[in-house]
């Protein structure tokens, strides 16, 4: 009977130390992610500028960037290469109401109204004063 019980705590602690050996070497995968900086250097080097945001999203990293031909592009870039997984194009910069900046050739944009920008707005000719005669 203690023979048994014996070999059964030996058989369990076995077990379990090979359990834990194993999830330490999966956890080690996971903790090889490229530094945000060698993210960086990585996107220097392919020719992007103007690096606005570098975030750690769902397994890889995304990154809002701007490419060589001058577009702003969204990456998705692998977490241990640094490969780019996603290129999508983003949109250019519009206002509150849907507006695109400087198109159009609006003298005064949108959000400029008498409380804001003031001193954009036509003043009125004060040299022509009414006459009442």
């Amino acid at each position: 009977m203690r023979i048994m019980l014996i070999v059964s705590i030996i058989a369990s602690g076995l077990f379990a130390t090979s359990s834990f050996a194993q999830d330490s070497r999966s956890a080690g995968g996971a903790n090889q992610w490229l530094s945000i900086p060698q993210i960086y250097d990585k996107l220097e080097a392919a020719g992007y500028r103007n690096v606005e945001k570098i975030e750690r999203e769902r397994g890889s990293y995304e990154v809002k960037a701007t490419d060589r031909n001058g577009a702003r592009v969204k990456l998705h870039l692998h977490s241990q290469t640094g490969e780019i997984i996603d290129r999508r194009q983003r949109s250019s910069a519009r206002d509150r109401h849907g507006d695109r900046y400087l198109s159009g050739g609006h003298d005064n944009f949108t959000e400029c109204n008498e409380r804001r920008c003031r001193d954009d707005l036509p003043q009125p000719d004060s040299a022509a004063a009414p006459t009442g005669k």
